[in-house]
């Protein structure tokens, strides 16, 4: 299991990773279900913090592999009613799958 360190936000935001969690098959693949909970709970716990965060969170591991956690909409976005509900979801992927 290798060890994922969140890096800095880049800005602040109103996103908060609050639709449906979605994870690639790669990801899937080649992570534990203990390490993707660890990052999803990760950045739950640092959205709830900071009441909001930038709609990208990046991770990197020991052997700089990258993931990358990218939310669609942004609270603003939801409370505008402009977007069906299907549209609120959260990514976690490898940067190599962007």
């Amino acid at each position: 299991m290798s060890t994922w360190t969140r890096q800095p936000q880049e800005r602040e935001g109103t996103y908060f990773f609050s639709g449906k969690f979605l994870v690639t098959a790669t990801v899937n693949e080649e992570l534990s279900q203990a390490e993707i909970l660890a990052i999803y709970r990760d950045v739950k716990s640092y959205v709830k913090e900071n009441e909001g965060a930038d709609y990208l969170f990046v991770y990197i591991d020991e052997d700089e592999r990258k993931l990358f956690f990218i939310d669609q909409l942004n609270s603003e976005m939801i409370a505008s009613g402009g977007h069906p509900p299907e549209h609120n979801y959260c990514t976690l992927l490898f940067a190599h799958e962007y």
